[in-house]
């Protein structure tokens, strides 16, 4: 972390996702420009991935990180469209498995590392249940498009093999942390520049931006107030995971004493702890600045209680000095405080005319209490009395993959269609009772099994790095209550990165 900006995975990754939304966006107005780009990256990315697995595997990564719904670019068959993200995962899969078999052909052993994971069991466990859905869920004679589409989220899992297969040492773990800041340094300016185009006159542009935010599925535009818009995306997940992991860096900082035997090096040393110091709290307020702007009530659990977590860590775990716990604090007060400022300077920035007429403080407030009354929270709620009935007719074995449940909401996108308010739909906003409706209950107890082994793991390397990480998987499995991300590849993603860099820290000396 220390030479983040400097390191050139970051910047070439920093610029490159840069292009690729300009050409997004520039294929919204020019088909032709999504296409040629879809099938350069197709291509260029088999290239180096025959080359080096994991340069391939850096490139899908980063469009995990940024893509929300993986649409920034697509190609269209008919009526249906195939997303980036379908198309890496398959040349990353397809190049992987080449890879095995040329080794298997040369050397007459099998390498698939994963094998040897201690993770490997319990995702042996997990997969039968999962299987276990998809069977179940022609069983029970359920729409065949809707089993597919449930299904196929999870098949990112498998990523799980390639991962072991290629990021076992350091220098290859390295190419997953740069990525991953890359992008979510992007992701967090790409929100801000969103928040003030949106609070400001700009009639024209700010159509054809919210159109193609919407196109390309990166995220949800939505007008709270006049002169406010909610700007939320679903990769901001890992903005949010960010923000822990920069905690740990920055606690790493104030726990550490300096070397004091090597006189010479005090000042450089000084001079390097002030320059970290001013970097994570610039990057601190950046990423706050983004999750209270997401307006995400989901986001602020995940925050509170990641933060719980880090003050629980630090003080029984890491054994903080109480004068350095406060100053810690303060640190982390002082990049709130200018996180609120960066939104209100990005919403009523001067130039051109902002269109104002309203309290941020009341905005906030209002977010926080309004969980029965406001559409979205409303609709969510409305679904889980039908949910959780549909739940009780199978509790053990499931109802698998494509299982309905028709409930009334005050969605205004469906009661524009639907005036009655009438809904059936497979996909469910609570994560955890759609994963027990498709799965059954021990499909359920199996993945939080392996939430506790990769915990435990964790918390036993006792590293600062291990630590964020944990965090981050406490944060991602509380966001899922109310917003589905561990049956997405944005969750299931992580999950195999934590476990790959586990397993690595376990293995070092």
């Amino acid at each position: 972390m220390a030479d983040l900006f400097n390191d050139k995975i970051f910047r070439n990754t920093f610029f490159l996702i840069i292009l690729a939304e300009l050409l997004s966006f520039l294929g919204y107005y020019y088909p032709i420009i999504n296409f040629l780009s879809f099938l350069i990256i197709v291509i260029l990315t088999m290239v180096i991935s025959l080359y080096r697995l994991e340069y391939g595997f850096g490139i899908l990564l980063t469009e995990l990180f940024i893509g929300s719904f993986g649409y920034l670019f697509y190609f269209a068959a008919g009526d249906l469209n195939i997303s980036i993200r379908i198309a890496l995962w398959l040349v990353i899969m397809s190049v992987w498995l080449a890879k095995v078999i040329m080794e298997r052909i040369k050397t007459k052993k099998l390498f698939i590392h994963f094998y040897k994971s201690n993770y490997f069991i319990y995702f042996a466990v997990l997969s039968i249940f999962i299987i276990w859905g998809l069977l179940n869920g022609f069983l029970k004679g359920q729409a065949i498009n809707n089993v597919f589409f449930d299904f196929n989220n999870w098949l990112f899992f498998l990523l799980i093999f390639p991962v072991f297969y290629v990021f076992r040492d350091k220098h290859h773990l390295k190419i997953i942390k740069q990525t991953f800041f890359a992008a979510i340094v992007w992701l967090s300016l790409k929100t801000m520049l969103l928040a003030y185009f949106f609070s400001h006159n700009f009639p024209y542009f700010t159509l054809d931006l919210y159109r193609w935010v919407r196109q390309s599925g990166v995220g949800e535009i939505t007008q709270v107030r006049e002169g406010f818009s909610r700007i939320f995306m679903q990769s901001h997940i890992f903005v949010l995971i960010g923000f822990f992991i920069l905690l740990f860096y920055l606690l790493k900082i104030i726990i550490t004493k300096k070397n004091k035997r090597v006189k010479a090096a005090i000042k450089p040393v000084k001079s390097n702890r002030k320059n970290l110091l001013t970097a994570y709290c610039l990057l601190l307020t950046l990423f706050l600045s983004v999750i209270i702007a997401s307006f995400s009530r989901s986001f602020w659990l995940g925050l509170a209680i990641g933060g719980i977590f880090v003050w629980l860590t630090a003080l029984f775990k890491l054994k903080i000095k109480f004068k350095r716990f406060i100053v810690y604090n303060l640190i982390i007060l002082f990049s709130l405080i200018f996180s609120l400022i960066l939104i209100l300077v990005a919403i009523r920035f001067p130039y051109p005319s902002a269109y104002g007429g309203f309290n941020p403080a009341d905005l906030l407030s209002q977010r926080v209490t309004q969980i029965t009354n406001e559409a979205g929270a409303s609709s969510r709620w409305q679904l889980l009395p039908p949910l959780w009935q549909k739940i009780k007719t199978a509790p053990v074995l499931g109802r698998g993959f494509g299982a309905t449940v028709t409930y009334k909401t005050n969605d205004p996108r469906i009661l524009a269609s639907n005036p009655g308010g009438l809904y059936t739909t497979y996909t469910f906003e609570w994560g955890w009772l759609d994963i027990w409706l498709k799965l059954g209950l021990f499909g359920l107890l199996a993945y939080l099994i392996l939430f506790i082994k990769i915990i435990k793991d964790g918390l036993k390397i006792n590293s600062y790095f291990s630590l964020s990480l944990t965090t981050g998987l406490i944060v991602l499995i509380t966001v899922n209550i109310f917003s589905p991300y561990l049956n997405h590849p944005l969750g299931i993603g992580y999950i195999i990165m934590v476990m790959a860099m586990m397993e690595n820290m376990k293995n070092v000396p």
